[in-house]
């Protein structure tokens, strides 16, 4: 591990104006602690982290980028034939709409996940497709 995550817990600047910080460090990261900074008045460098960072230190998957699946989910809720033919106002429900038809927690998985690909084709797209031809 190159990074220990801590809590700034208080800050005092010194008559010279240096400037003494206390961090507090959860006990789950005392070995690393330890292994990184085994001396005292040992350099250190100092960066604001999101909430979660190692606790404990797991590797994130990346989350996959959409494509054009998830670009045509994104222009169909900005379709007002789209909206009108779900029988939704706005963008947003048309989203969760899109989301939940499709089982999917976000449009980029329709470009990385086939069942929910497949669900966007047969259940949304083609449909919609269907009742646009319809109307003319």
């Amino acid at each position: 591990m190159s990074a220990i995550s801590g809590t700034r817990r208080a800050m005092k600047e010194m008559a010279d104006g240096t400037i003494r910080v206390q961090i507090d460090i959860d006990p789950s990261c005392r070995g690393d602690f330890l292994s990184l900074f085994p001396n005292i008045d040992m350099p250190v460098a100092l960066a604001p982290l999101r909430a979660d960072f190692g606790r404990p230190a797991v590797n994130e998957p990346e989350k996959p980028r959409g494509g054009e699946l998830a670009r045509l989910a994104g222009q169909l809720c900005q379709n007002p034939e789209f909206l009108e033919f779900i029988g939704v106002g706005s963008e947003a429900v048309a989203a969760d709409h899109i989301r939940d038809v499709c089982g999917i927690t976000s449009r980029s998985e329709l470009d990385h996940n086939q069942v929910g690909a497949n669900q966007f084709h047969e259940l949304i797209r083609k449909p919609f497709l269907a009742w646009k031809e319809g109307r003319k």
